[in-house]
């Protein structure tokens, strides 16, 4: 209270309160109505180190703590459930990953990476979702580096049938819900980070996204050997831009599944 109130409350012999502006409102959390759950898959782990980086920083150690900062500004952001398949520097195999998102009844999974290149020169993000064959030599590529398929990692082996998984209802679905998403994510991205070269939305035959049996991506972060981006890549600050990206396709995805249930229902009264 400033001297002047406190020599008029004396005199008046009335207790004057001190006026305080009202503390600002936070924004309201935003409130998904299908999209209840939300998985995020920190690639790598382990023994599995994924692409060494500028100043010798492992992929496994950026798509971890980038994840769980995106997590921790979901859940402080919307009403969703945010789950990780990794919270630690685990192992966790690579079929794994998509199951524990299935036995979890998730709404949405997004593996997240990051990409290297041998002479530190290329940069941006990328979006991926799960394509028929890996016939395009870059995505091939990219594919065998994430996934140790190219080097007898633990990882390799026989490829799945994406035809036979397509022949699947359930899972035919989910992929084609799983463009919509990747469409909304790269939208997102290049409206939140209009300085950052966005690389596109491509399709690879990722493992991890095989047998999703939701809407699944593969968000490659940037290029960790890049002297400026990958670096900037840690940054608490570019980790929550990418979380806000993710939050505008969640909202998208959320809008998209609503429509879809809506018009299931109609069709089903007028069956009645």
């Amino acid at each position: 209270m400033s001297n002047w109130l406190a020599i008029l409350a004396v005199f008046v012999g009335v207790p004057i309160v001190a006026w305080a502006a009202p503390a600002p409102s936070q924004p309201a959390r935003v409130q998904l109505n299908h999209v209840r759950r939300f998985v995020l898959d920190p690639g790598h782990g382990g023994d599995n180190l994924g692409a060494l980086g500028t100043g010798g920083i492992r992929e496994k150690a950026l798509t971890l703590a980038a994840s769980l900062r995106i997590a921790h500004w979901l859940r402080q952001n919307c009403d969703v459930q945010v789950l990780l398949t990794r919270e630690r520097d685990d192992a966790v195999e690579l079929r794994q990953r998509p199951r524990l998102a299935n036995d979890w009844k998730a709404d949405a999974l997004v593996s997240v990476h990051a990409n290297a290149h041998d002479q530190g020169e290329a940069a941006g993000m990328e979006v991926f979702f799960l394509a028929a064959d890996a016939s395009a030599e870059a995505s091939r590529q990219l594919v065998e580096r994430e996934e140790g398929t190219a080097a007898g990692a633990p990882n390799a082996g026989k490829p799945w049938s994406v035809g036979g998984i397509k022949n699947d209802l359930a899972l035919a679905a989910a992929h084609a819900r799983s463009q919509a998403f990747a469409y909304a994510l790269g939208d997102a991205l290049q409206a939140g980070r209009k300085k950052v070269r966005f690389r596109g939305v491509r399709q690879a035959a990722f493992g991890v996204l095989k047998e999703a049996q939701m809407p699944a991506l593969v968000l490659e972060l940037g290029y960790i050997t890049h002297p400026v981006e990958g670096p900037q890549l840690f940054d608490p600050a570019v980790q929550d831009e990418f979380a806000r990206a993710l939050l505008r396709a969640l909202v998208a995805l959320d809008k998209r599944l609503g429509q879809e249930r809506k018009a299931e229902a109609r069709q089903a009264a007028q069956k009645k």
